[in-house]
């Protein structure tokens, strides 16, 4: 169960994000270096496969910074910046903050399934399916009502801004 306002304003966020470019992080890296006495024959990335799994990351990294802020009223709002700018960052920490304010605090994480990664020109695109259903709201311990769809499929773009893989566009585009 998830607060109505919720699916509303996962809406509203994803409406808001479009064009936001003022974005500065650094980029999410899937490559770990291992310590091994025997040689391997790994496969490595190409730099637009890369770049792709580099995308699916930024995406999880967001929702899990959302999570983050629902869940603790004491952390920074600065843990968005290098995630979300403009008007997208505002409509989110306001969403945060007015949350907090009504004193509700989220239980439970969201989970990012169902990724796809596609290059389209200079940027990628990335589908997920955002998964609230084990996300819940309460106040003062009581569960507040549930989200009539916990679970949304969004679409992310994501570009090289400043040398640095952001998002600059969040959609949602349905039920998944």
């Amino acid at each position: 169960m998830t607060d109505p306002r919720l699916a509303a304003w996962a809406v509203a966020f994803a409406m808001s994000v479009g064009g936001c470019a003022s974005m500065s992080a650094t980029p999410p890296t899937s490559a770990t270096a291992s310590a091994s006495t025997t040689a391997t024959n790994t496969p490595s990335l190409s730099l637009e496969d890369q770049k792709l799994v580099d995308s699916k990351a930024r995406v999880v990294l967001l929702w899990q910074t959302i999570d983050k802020l629902l869940t603790d009223p004491t952390s920074s709002m600065n843990q968005l910046d290098p995630l979300v700018g403009g008007d997208a960052l505002t409509s989110l920490q306001l969403m945060i903050t007015r949350t907090g304010q009504a004193g509700e605090v989220q239980v439970g994480k969201t989970v990012v399934t169902d990724q796809s990664a596609v290059a389209s020109g200079d940027t990628w695109i990335v589908n997920s399916c955002i998964d609230r259903s084990g996300a819940t709201f309460v106040k003062s311990g009581q569960p507040v009502s549930a989200s009539p769809s916990p679970r949304l499929s969004h679409q992310d773009t994501l570009a090289i801004i400043g040398g640095y893989l952001k998002v600059t566009e969040d959609k949602v585009v349905g039920p998944c």
